[in-house]
């Protein structure tokens, strides 16, 4: 369509001398909206064969509480669109889009009224919305133009599994269909990204649930989803999509790029050969590196470095995980637990050694100052591993694991409240020279499952390599008990931009009856317990779960 503009008052910050064309003037080409098919609530307005430069853009909020998005184009942006890229817009409304450029060396100020449709997502039974309700609860001053994506995942399929696998063991068929949305401050939807162009549960590069987002450090989006791994724009133009490398598979949970310019992610692998001579998927247990061109430069496997038959935590969990038959010893050599495993089933369950759910790394951080990698291994703890392929540290209690690596576990400092992270989510860098973890708290101190009288934490340690010790520098979370406790899943990030923890408790009420989760999303002051953001997510799918969530900055996205 083509649209026409209009001459309103003057919007906030425009630039006073700006030409205001004539109301039946058009100056640029189309209004595009859902140009690439997979962000419904973006649009580009064409540049009509036109040079321009220097453009801004305003989507104006939308009633009292309504919060504008603004932000500046780089030519860049505007040659690789062919004309300006508009983000932000309300589902079924008719948005209000100011802009401005400069054309033929004049200062251009222009309004569009562009509709945009109502959120389609897949639905599942007793569903009441299309998406979770994000109610803000406070927002702090400075904090108003905060923009959020969250990642959920549906607990149910739309119309069955129809792919199965028949493999020995591997997590091919742990799929879940993704909600991705981004949210601003006052909780309304101003962006989503449409599941359905990505998601088919019928083909085997199109199952898995879309995990892992983060926003790289050129404005992208990256994520994965089971068989394959993917970096788009904001607009929904696609940079790759890529099935993950034939002798890995099984993504989820995590990828994440380097100061390097590569990519770490979480894969199984596709045919693993142990020790004593049997062939299976591994699951969640190895980090892969890939560079740009999806090369794999290399690779972690934590079946060779840390403990598979280390099962302790594994009994809290509340299935029935699989362990060394009855009355059999385990071992300090892999081979001999092996050979006295017998008939033990593999696949994607909670169990000891390879072809198992043994470890289920879930996170994954880069430290570049010794060109080693942070992984969070939700069934064992924390640890740092060297290029080498060694173990620097463990951060986790030092009940079950063998004695060479037991001497890698961390001593704790006394300090007030200190505790280890258990069945933790996220273990990242903060660039403070610490380390956040977010502690879920299911099997604390290897206690049996209980739905009462829980607790989850962010934490901040701080780890001296060179003394082998660790010491708790900060907590969030603990006095809130069942109301913030977060069994599954969670996120904590520190963000430098407002000295903040950024901290998503993704799965609050998840083992209830019904598991109508209402998550809760936070900023806290670094060091404090000043709350300067909560939003609560109520869930409107029985079943859905948050994964994580994180800020997303437009200033790197166009």
């Amino acid at each position: 369509m083509n649209a026409k503009t209009e001459t309103p008052a003057l919007p906030e910050g425009a630039c006073l001398t700006a030409k205001v064309p004539e109301r039946d003037e058009t100056l640029l080409g189309d209004v595009v909206v859902n140009p690439y098919r997979l962000a419904p609530l973006t649009a580009i307005i064409r540049d009509g064969g036109r040079s321009l430069s220097d453009a801004h853009v305003r989507v104006l909020g939308r009633g009292e509480r309504g919060v504008d998005i603004v932000y500046d184009v780089s030519d860049r942006s505007l040659w690789t669109y062919g004309g300006i890229p508009v983000f932000g817009l309300y589902p079924d409304h008719v948005n209000q889009v100011e802009v401005t450029y400069k054309l033929d060396g004049e200062r251009i100020r222009q309004q569009y009224q562009i509709y945009a449709p109502a959120v389609r997502l897949p639905v599942v039974a007793k569903q009441t919305a299309a998406l979770p309700e994000v109610e803000p609860i406070k927002v702090a001053s400075g904090f108003e133009k905060r923009l959020y994506l969250f990642n959920h995942l549906q607990g149910d399929i739309p119309g069955g599994r129809a792919f199965k696998w028949n493999a020995l063991g591997g997590a091919a068929e742990w799929d879940q269909v993704g909600n991705n949305w981004i949210a601003d401050s006052n909780g309304d939807v101003r962006w989503y990204l449409d599941i359905e162009q990505i998601h088919d549960s019928n083909r085997r590069d199109g199952l898995g649930g879309t995990m892992g987002f983060q926003q790289t450090r050129d404005g992208k989006l990256i994520w994965g989803q089971g068989q394959t791994y993917s970096k788009y724009d904001l607009l929904g133009r696609r940079i790759w999509q890529r099935t993950l490398p034939d002798k890995f598979a099984d993504f989820s949970h995590e990828i994440r790029e380097t100061t390097n310019g590569t990519y770490l992610l979480r894969v199984g692998t596709s045919d693993y050969r142990r020790p004593d001579g049997k062939r299976v998927r591994s699951i969640r247990d190895h980090i892969i590196e890939v560079n740009e061109a999806g090369d794999v430069l290399d690779f972690w496997d934590l079946n060779q470095i840390l403990d598979p038959y280390r099962g302790d935590l594994l009994e809290t969990l509340g299935k029935a995980a699989i362990q060394l038959p009855e009355g059999v010893q385990k071992q300090d050599e892999r081979l001999a637990n092996e050979l006295a495993e017998g008939d033990l089933p593999f696949g994607d369950t909670p169990g000891v050694g390879t072809g198992r759910n043994w470890a289920h790394v879930n996170a994954i951080d880069y430290d570049a100052d010794d060109d080693s990698i942070i992984v969070s291994a939700r069934h064992q703890g924390v640890a740092k591993i060297g290029r080498d392929k060694q173990v620097k540290w463990i951060l986790a209690s030092p009940q079950g694991w063998p004695q060479h690596l037991r001497e890698k576990v961390l001593k704790p400092v006394e300090s007030e409240g200190f505790d280890w992270s258990w069945t933790q989510h996220t273990a990242w860098l903060t660039g403070k020279g610490t380390l956040t973890v977010f502690d879920n708290g299911w099997g604390r101190d290897f206690a049996p499952t209980k739905l009462s009288g829980n607790y989850s934490r962010a934490v901040e340690y701080r780890i001296d390599e060179t003394k082998g010790t660790v010491e708790q520098v900060w907590e969030y979370g603990k006095e809130r008990g069942d109301e913030w406790y977060s069994p599954v899943t969670s996120v904590v990030a520190y963000r430098p931009e407002t000295d903040t923890q950024f901290i998503y408790s993704a799965s609050v009420n998840f083992l209830t009856p019904d598991k109508l989760t209402t998550t809760v999303l936070n900023e806290v002051r670094r060091g404090t317990q000043e709350v300067l953001v909560e939003l609560k997510v109520h869930s409107r799918q029985p079943g859905s779960v948050g994964y994580r969530a994180l800020v997303i900055d437009l200033a790197k996205a166009f």
